[in-house]
């Protein structure tokens, strides 16, 4: 199993951090990597609950919520996808002097057999970390950018 974890510290308050990661279908709204989701469940996010994210790349990958701790963690199981076996990515919220840390953990495995080990290191672990990284500075823009009032400037 790999192993990867990015953080980012986000001036906003946890709450305000939960809110824009627990909504599940907005994703789209501020990670570059997603196009569009579909949430499958309910009204209401629960493990087990099941949403399919459509990749801005063209593919898909369906996900299954494996924790749902609100205002901390916000875990996926995730099936077979590219080089990947199956994969856990989780966001997990810390309180700082400055607002929120955000960190983006994915535990992963993947394919190709004995082989696999050689691939993570030569492209999947690079691909994986642009991906975090590129989600996690999308939430950050989100929050400390697009969602605050603009002030007015007459």
């Amino acid at each position: 199993m790999a192993h990867l974890n990015r953080t980012i510290e986000i001036a906003a308050d946890r709450h305000t951090v939960w809110a824009a990661i627990a909504a599940l279908e907005d994703v789209a709204r501020w990670n570059p990597n997603i196009s569009r989701v579909e949430f499958r469940d309910g009204d209401e996010p629960a493990v087990g609950s099941l949403r399919t994210c459509h990749l801005a790349n063209g593919g898909h990958i369906d996900e299954t919520i494996s924790i749902w701790e609100p205002g901390q963690r916000l875990q996926f199981a995730i099936g077979s996808h590219g080089g990947i076996r199956s994969a856990d990515m989780a966001m997990q919220l810390t309180d700082t002097a400055g607002g929120t840390a955000v960190e983006a953990i994915a535990d992963y495995h993947v394919a190709f057999g004995p082989l696999g080990p050689v691939i993570d290191r030569l492209a999947v672990k690079r691909q994986m970390t642009r991906m975090l990284d590129a989600g996690l500075a999308g939430l950050k823009e989100h929050l400390e950018t697009e969602t605050k009032p603009q002030k007015d400037m007459s």
